[in-house]
């Protein structure tokens, strides 16, 4: 039993470095697009950006083995407007980065991540499981806010 446990929790741990390679993934991204917007614009960075990002996404997909292309044939196509996103994502990122810098504009995306994800799981949005802030989540993201705040009234 406490060898299940044990497994468990590594596999937990796992995980968790998914959004530590994420986030260390957006500010490299957050870089390269804003010195690309830099050499050739910003909707030329987003065409860019994306046309590179599918080509290397349908290679590893081909190079998995079993690569079929049925699951296209019975998709929502709502969530997919997620691609959409993408492009709003390097259009602003890559245009921030120029006038704002790295620091600030990953700062400040990832405070509004924070109070955004935050209200998904307060409200259960996008089919998510309910779960309600609490007082100490509500100070936390006050202070993180306020740390924003105060680096950009000294900046």
């Amino acid at each position: 039993m406490k060898t299940l446990i044990m497994k468990m929790r590594t596999k937990k741990m796992a995980y968790l470095m998914l959004p530590i390679i994420a986030g260390i993934a957006i500010t490299f991204q957050t870089a390269f697009s804003g010195k690309l917007n830099k050499q050739v614009g910003s909707l030329e960075t987003v065409i860019l950006v994306h046309l590179f990002g599918l080509i290397v996404a349908i290679i590893v997909y081909l190079l998995r083995g079993q690569a079929t292309f049925k699951f296209m044939s019975n998709i929502n196509l709502l969530p997919v407007i997620a691609g959409s996103m993408g492009v709003l994502i390097i259009f602003s990122i890559s245009r921030s980065f120029v006038v704002n810098g790295a620091f600030t504009t990953i700062m400040i995306s990832v405070i509004i991540q924070l109070i955004i994800s935050k209200l998904i799981d307060h409200f259960g949005w996008l089919g998510a499981e309910r779960n309600p802030i609490n007082l100490a989540q509500f100070i936390s993201l006050c202070i993180i806010i306020s740390g924003v705040v105060l680096y950009q009234y000294n900046k």
